[in-house]
């Protein structure tokens, strides 16, 4: 059982830093100066001389604009180790990075996915030391994203959360300091821009890349009952002749093309509230859940939930550090 009480006389670990290891994105908080790191869980690196060309930003403008021997890879994917090799050169440049920062060998609070092994785990937690964390400390990613909303998660009623990555979706029921069912599915915004991509490629005969197919999605992704009125034009490589194309789509296709994935996204919260002990069932139904994560904020999509599971669905402030903010909320109250 978690039980969070400040101890009179023993500070907060001031050093300690709080790590999201996204697919998508890298956030860090730290306890008392907020948000302090927040770019793409990308890497490049030089394919032939083994050069680290750039992580977060760097590598994201590196796509395309350099030597065909540059590749740019993510690390982690659907909430998992992707390739441990690149991931162990993407923690060692974080902590170059971190080091400009004056943070050297920092204490870290992880989150971690429920769903993954305990090897899994052994290998990121081996990760982090090899690249120079120190006292590294993991923290299951519902009870820190509860944590991050600002629920008292030690009260014996019930709190959940439903954290919507780029990869994952992530659902589950905290009470008494613990996670008492969660759910998961390997659906979350990049789904969606994967559906778009594809849509475009073998409807539309055009190539668009993922920035584009993001961009599309956050202008036209709007869900609900309301009449489609919008129209974006986007440009692409034709697929047949190679040359750049410029199209318009419209808000209704792009809700047609998106609901496979919103299907299943919904679906891990149905299977949640199914799971859900009788016991803890009336407090969701006054309390409700509760949405976080980058792919929450699609237009529509928390009344769509709603909808379809019949309890009061809320999004958080700043959803994309929720769970960051937990991760730090939870290790500023350690006791070492």
């Amino acid at each position: 059982m978690l039980v969070l009480v400040r101890i009179p006389g023993v500070p907060t670990l001031a050093s300690l830093l709080a790590l999201d290891l996204g697919t998508a994105n890298t956030v860090i908080c730290h306890p008392s100066k907020g948000i302090i790191y927040d770019q793409p869980t990308l890497i490049a690196h030089d394919k032939k001389s083994g050069r680290i060309v750039g992580i977060g930003h760097d590598a994201k403008d590196a796509v395309g604009k350099v030597s065909g021997y540059v590749v740019v890879e993510r690390p982690i994917r659907e909430g998992r180790i992707a390739n441990i090799e690149a991931l162990d050169s993407y923690l060692e440049a974080l902590v170059r990075v971190l080091s400009r920062k004056r943070i050297a060998r920092p204490k870290v609070v992880v989150g971690v996915p429920p769903f993954v092994s305990v090897v899994e785990v052994r290998s990121l937690l081996t990760s982090l030391r090899r690249a120079g964390f120190s006292d590294i400390t993991q923290v299951n990613s519902v009870l820190a994203s509860a944590i991050g909303l600002g629920a008292d998660v030690n009260l014996p009623t019930g709190s959940m959360v439903v954290n919507l990555g780029a990869g994952t979706t992530l659902s589950g029921i905290v009470a008494f300091g613990e996670v008492v069912v969660d759910s998961h599915a390997p659906c979350g915004g990049m789904s969606l821009d994967q559906s778009l991509t594809e849509f475009m490629r073998y409807k539309c005969g055009l190539y668009i890349d993922e920035d584009t197919s993001e961009e599309l999605k956050l202008a036209l992704a709007r869900l609900g009952e309301d009449e489609p009125k919008y129209v974006s034009s986007l440009w692409g490589r034709d697929v047949a002749k190679g040359v750049p194309v410029q199209i318009e789509i419209r808000e209704e296709d792009v809700r047609e093309i998106i609901v496979d994935p919103i299907k299943r996204i919904i679906e891990v919260v149905l299977n949640n509230l199914a799971n859900c002990p009788a016991e803890l069932a009336q407090d969701l139904v006054y309390d409700g859940l509760h949405l976080c994560g980058g792919s929450s904020q699609i237009s529509g999509l928390a009344k769509m939930i709603a909808k379809a599971s019949q309890v009061p669905v809320h999004l958080v402030d700043e959803p994309r550090y929720t769970l960051a903010r937990g991760l730090a909320i939870y290790g500023g109250y350690l006791d070492k």
